[in-house]
């Protein structure tokens, strides 16, 4: 399952959460990866303010979330046949 969320870009400092004065990246991070492995975190998308980033997060978020629901349903249904 991925794990979407905002961080400020490199070199920027936000005064508080959601200081409009700078830019954000969203990461993706898969977390069926063990912790040790390379690959386990990617940048999605960069330089958004934070009302873009926010709206991305949650839009993948909810995506992952019924994806998740799908994939648990799918192995429940391997496992009862």
């Amino acid at each position: 399952m991925y794990i979407y969320t905002i961080q400020a870009m490199p070199g920027q400092k936000p005064k508080f959460e959601g200081d409009p004065s700078i830019r954000y990246r969203v990461r993706r991070v898969d977390d069926s990866i063990a912790v040790a492995k390379k690959g386990r975190s990617e940048v999605i998308r960069e330089n958004l303010e934070y009302a873009e980033a926010v709206e991305l997060v949650n839009g993948f978020n909810s995506v992952e979330g019924k994806s998740q629901v799908m994939r648990e349903e799918a192995a429940r249904q391997k496992n009862g046949s």
